[in-house]
């Protein structure tokens, strides 16, 4: 859980200003559960270059409730969370020095956005909060007020979550969290039911399995009580449980790919790295027909699929011939339209193009992103122009390294379900 805030201040001699205003937004990962936001009373003038920047003026604090008055509240909406603001070193000295004040001693963890926004979205020209969000088609009201800041910081903490392949923020949670060992029906019982992917994290917060279910918490469920040999060795292992929902089933199988690939789980089977031997190729003869051919792997070759083995080469041609009822003796152009068949079956329906789909809450989408027939990537967007703006696009994008893994993934998904809709992007501008 997090407690995104933000606050404004009256400026001054370093450890001596006041706040002015502040907002929390509670944040489970996915929506905002609860928020306050509020004027404060600093009891002290506001600098006039503040006034200017922020539009608090000290006529309209007179009436505004003083720290002590709303200092319960803090209390309440932080408990038992991180606290996230941009620049959080600002935000949680100020805190800090309020409840000193009162003689209260106020921790809590703390990320920053603007050290997890560097690490995460790099080379970008400027991390102050307004040019950033910009540069990411996150809009922005209210600047340099509480409230819009807050929420800008929101949405921008939702697209490092999406992009923290390498769990940065996550293992900075447990580290700072104290991870106590539980009875499994507490595990269970903090799990949605919905569809997403899963990690089961050992008592040193290391993730020891990937997964990803239409509905995790039946899922963990499943694991925490099964008897199979696999089963009883993760519950042995097993002191916490995070999740990440994905909004669609298509986006929890490209994830779960992923993160595989990327954190190697002890009780994850490992994808094998096919050599490629043997490629399936799209030729033509004399007359232009349409025929495949398995060749041996070249690199320079453009190749329909490829092998391991010739074995495994001629089971598929023969497939195909059987599926398409193609003859291979006969290179005509009746065999063409067959291939034809064949080929738009294995190909994407455009060669650039992104699959929108359901998103992880009712205002969200989410967007697959396909260039040169290649899986570039997914993201989520809340406004259009995210995704008709293509820099802004490609910066909402997770990129993965290519494998053609994911294509075959996509291809199989697209033959058996629908989405929401396929966008051919040459015509995006």
């Amino acid at each position: 859980m997090y407690s995104i805030i933000d606050v404004e201040t009256t400026g001054g001699k370093f450890n001596e200003e006041g706040i002015t205003e502040i907002a929390i937004y509670k944040f489970d990962g996915i929506k905002i559960i609860d928020q306050f936001i509020s004027l404060v009373n600093p009891e002290i003038p506001i600098q006039p270059y503040v006034q200017k920047l922020t539009g608090i003026n000290n006529k309209m604090l007179t009436r505004a409730p003083k720290f002590f008055e709303i200092a319960k509240r803090i209390l309440e909406i932080t408990e038992q969370s991180i606290l996230v603001a941009h620049n959080s070193s600002f935000d949680y000295r100020l805190l800090r020095i309020e409840f000193k004040r009162l003689g209260y001693d106020f921790s809590i963890p703390q990320l920053c956005t603007v050290k997890l926004s560097k690490k995460l979205i790099p080379n970008k020209n400027s991390y102050k909060l307004g040019k950033l969000v910009k540069s990411l088609g996150i809009p922005i009201s209210n600047r340099h007020r509480a409230a819009g800041d807050a929420l800008a910081t929101v949405e921008l903490f939702k697209l490092l979550l999406n992009k923290d392949k390498k769990k940065i923020i996550i293992n900075e949670f447990l580290k700072k969290t104290i991870i106590k060992k539980t009875k499994f029906y507490k595990i269970i019982e903090n799990l949605t039911n919905e569809c997403g992917i899963y990690y089961i994290h050992n008592d040193e917060g290391k993730i020891i399995y990937i997964g990803k279910s239409k509905n995790i918490k039946n899922r963990i469920n499943q694991h925490l009580t099964g008897k199979t040999n696999k089963s009883l060795k993760i519950q042995l292992e097993t002191s916490s449980v995070s999740y990440e929902k994905c909004g669609n089933e298509l986006i929890s199988i490209l994830k779960e790919t992923d993160e595989i690939m990327e954190h190697k789980p002890k009780f994850n089977k490992l994808m094998k790295k096919d050599v490629s031997k043997f490629g399936l190729e799209l030729c033509f003869d004399s007359k232009e027909n349409k025929f495949l051919r398995i060749s041996h792997f070249e690199s320079n070759v453009k190749y329909l699929e490829t092998y391991s083995s010739l074995k495994n080469a001629n089971k598929r041609l023969f497939s195909i011939y059987d599926k398409y009822d193609v003859r291979e003796s006969q290179k005509n152009n009746l065999n063409s339209i067959k291939i034809d068949h064949f080929l738009k079956e294995i190909s994407y329906p455009h060669k650039n193009m992104i699959i929108v789909d359901n998103g992880r809450s009712i205002d969200e989408k989410s967007v697959i992103l396909i260039k040169h027939s290649n899986y570039i990537g997914f993201g989520y967007f809340n406004l259009n122009h995210q995704i008709t703006n293509y820099n802004i696009l490609e910066s909402l994008i997770s990129k993965v390294k290519p494998n053609e893994v994911y294509n075959k993934l996509i291809n199989n998904y697209l033959k058996k379900n629908s989405v929401e809709k396929i966008v051919n992007i040459e015509y995006l501008k």
